[in-house]
């Protein structure tokens, strides 16, 4: 596939963005072959969480001891606009030389020929990875990326609503079944039971997790799998939650989000990401009477993890330079750093305990050992971001229990098949 037809999927061509980051000058640094201390090049380098600044510095003024005459220019853009700014980029070539990368967008990056294989970087430590983020940024049993961080789901659980519900605080390896007794008898007391983004086009938080769990699957041989009937099982899970008062309906969610529901304590399971860990930790009037608890299991456990990673563009004048910027921005010491900054679950296994540690009452090894033990990597396509649009189209009126559930899947199938035919 061609740059035009690339930006015909995305529906953005014509766009006219501009970034100041584009591909940097070259000295003699040149696009193949070795480096070395007195390699001279300029990079750009483009990223859009300004919190992760301080870490981003630290890394590159690292990076520069090593490699002191290469020059790194940063650029920053919002999430919201971090995507329309780099398809437009890419559009005119002007990709910058090193960025993040995310799990929907990297095979249609990666088979675009947008993305550099990074195969040839001498003594990457792939196995210092968890396998799922490895696999996620693998196209074509290439590698592109390599992974930064990962974040995973477990349940924010209130100690507090539910000692009041008199149920126990749930364990490792604790089931849909007692998952679900929990979440009724907190909504007895006048609280909710649960909340989460189901409703929000937020399938790792919610449905992916109780597809996997249920024994279903998103995608599959690049065929949709939300007409399978174990995946149906896993979204009548929060369908039923909402049918029975467990959780509050969709409009409620609407009107006010889950983590503000659950930080105001009128709500006793939250699942969510590991990203929460910070904004909740600002939010809560006690931190204390929180904790954080696996996923329930059904006939397998599962949470779905998904990371970023930095990759290097195919199109940059100084390839070896940005390949060597992308292994030192994922060292284990670049790891490290991410840990202190606290944001973020560093990849590099290992590096992790700094993080966990940030909130020693939380068990927040919750994140980490599910995602060295029984995490699903986040499904993916060419075009991912083309289908997850269907689901926010379709599924909110079946968890809302306004159309049957398998009928929504069904149609929701038949029509994300059609899309992936076309990749």
């Amino acid at each position: 596939m061609k740059r035009r037809s690339f930006l015909a999927i995305t529906g953005l061509a014509g766009a006219a963005v501009s970034l100041s980051a584009c591909s940097g000058n070259t000295t003699n640094g040149g696009a193949q072959g070795d480096i070395t201390k007195d390699t001279t090049a300029e990079l750009t380098f483009f990223y859009w969480d300004k919190v992760q600044t301080p870490t981003v510095e630290a890394n590159i003024a690292a990076f520069n001891k090593e490699y002191p005459n290469i020059k790194v220019s940063t650029s920053i853009a919002a999430y919201k606009d971090y995507w329309s700014k780099l398809r437009t980029q890419a559009e005119g070539d002007q990709l910058p030389d090193v960025f993040w990368m995310n799990g929907p967008n990297i095979q249609l990056y990666a088979s675009n020929e947008m993305l550099a294989p990074i195969d040839d970087i001498k003594d990457v430590p792939w196995d210092s990875y968890p396998k799922a983020l490895v696999d996620l940024y693998t196209v074509d049993g290439k590698h592109y990326g390599i992974p930064k961080d990962y974040d995973t789901i477990a349940c924010y659980v209130n100690k507090t609503l539910f000692e009041q519900a008199g149920v126990p605080l749930p364990t490792d390896g604790w089931t849909w079944e007692e998952h679900n007794d929990a979440a009724k008898k907190i909504a007895a007391t006048g609280a909710y039971g649960v909340v989460t983004t189901v409703g929000a086009a937020d399938g790792q938080g919610s449905y992916y997790n109780t597809m996997f769990q249920a024994g279903g699957y998103v995608i599959k041989d690049n065929l949709s799998g939300f007409a399978d009937p174990k995946s149906i099982k896993g979204l009548k899970f929060w369908a039923d939650l909402i049918a029975d008062g467990s959780m509050p309906s969709l409009q409620v969610m609407t009107d006010t989000t889950p983590p503000k529901l659950f930080a105001a304590g009128k709500a006793g399971i939250y699942w969510a990401g590991s990203w929460m860990v910070q904004s909740l930790m600002e939010d809560l009037a006690d931190p204390s009477q929180y904790t954080v608890v696996p996923l329930p299991k059904d006939e397998v456990q599962a949470t779905v993890i998904h990371g970023l990673s930095y990759v290097a563009s195919a199109k940059s004048k100084n390839l070896a330079a940005a390949k060597a910027l992308v292994k030192a921005m994922t060292t284990k010491e670049a790891a490290e750093t991410e840990a202190k900054n606290g944001t973020a679950i560093p990849a590099f296994n290992g590096t992790q305990q700094a993080w966990i540690e940030s909130v020693p009452d939380w068990q927040l090894d919750v994140f980490t050992n599910g995602a060295a033990d029984y995490s699903v990597p986040y499904p993916v396509s060419k075009n991912t971001a083309a289908w997850e649009d269907l689901q926010l189209q379709i599924l909110p009126d079946a968890f809302a229990g306004k159309v049957a559930m398998d009928e929504a899947a069904k149609k929701l199938a038949e029509q994300m098949d059609a899309l992936l035919a076309k990749e």
